[in-house]
């Protein structure tokens, strides 16, 4: 009897480790080593957001959000201004600062790119990035670059590199066609992709 018991114990704990095996998700490992303070992070999408943005775009736009990346105590941020990511009752749509990991969310993310910039001094992009998430700053539903009270995803990430004379769009201005852009256009996270001095170094 107590050679049966122990047998069907080993054969339910190898039967259970063969599951944990087969149903553990295949994620891949993030370039923790080559990742820089000030680095950019696109996002392709899961939200109605995303959908809207490709399908005007076409094929050509694959990334529909974008962030900083910020390293703060050993751990891996996101700075980023983001629409219907609410954190709880009485939340609102701002600049918020999250962990790399939930900014790469399956439920939030079908893919990823890192992305090295040209940038050099990151010491006054960040302290401003993080001056936005202290003030809350909204998110900007009319995707007006002419009011800076609020900023959409990309015109952060536009005004922080400003700050050292880095034009991520180079004056590139997408999807002027859309009604809510009034022919002025606005930046997409495809325009900053663009930027000449970009170095993507990873492909979540």
């Amino acid at each position: 009897m107590r050679r049966f018991l122990f047998a069907a114990v080993v054969l339910l704990l190898a039967c259970g480790c063969r599951s944990v095996r087969r149903t553990a998700p295949d994620v891949p490992r993030l370039p923790y080593s080559e990742m820089r303070t000030a680095d950019l992070v696109f996002r392709a999408g899961t939200g109605l957001y995303s959908q809207m943005l490709n399908m005007h775009s076409g094929d050509s736009l694959i990334y529909s959000h974008v962030g900083l990346l910020v390293d703060l105590d050993s751990t891996w941020y996101v700075i980023h201004a983001v629409p219907k990511e609410l954190d709880g009752p009485g939340d609102f749509e701002r600049v918020k600062m999250e962990v790399l990991d939930s900014f790469l969310a399956k439920s939030r993310c079908r893919q990823a790119e890192f992305v090295h910039t040209s940038l050099q001094r990151t010491d006054r992009v960040v302290a401003r990035a993080l001056q936005y998430v202290r003030d809350s700053t909204r998110f900007d539903n009319e995707f007006d670059l002419e009011d800076s009270t609020k900023v959409y995803c990309t015109e952060l990430m536009w005004r922080l590199f400003m700050i050292e004379g880095i034009d991520l769009s180079e004056g590139r201005r997408s999807l002027s066609i859309m009604p809510i852009f009034k022919g002025k256009g606005c930046i997409t996270p495809n325009d900053m992709l663009q930027y000449s001095n970009n170095d993507s170094y990873f492909i979540y």
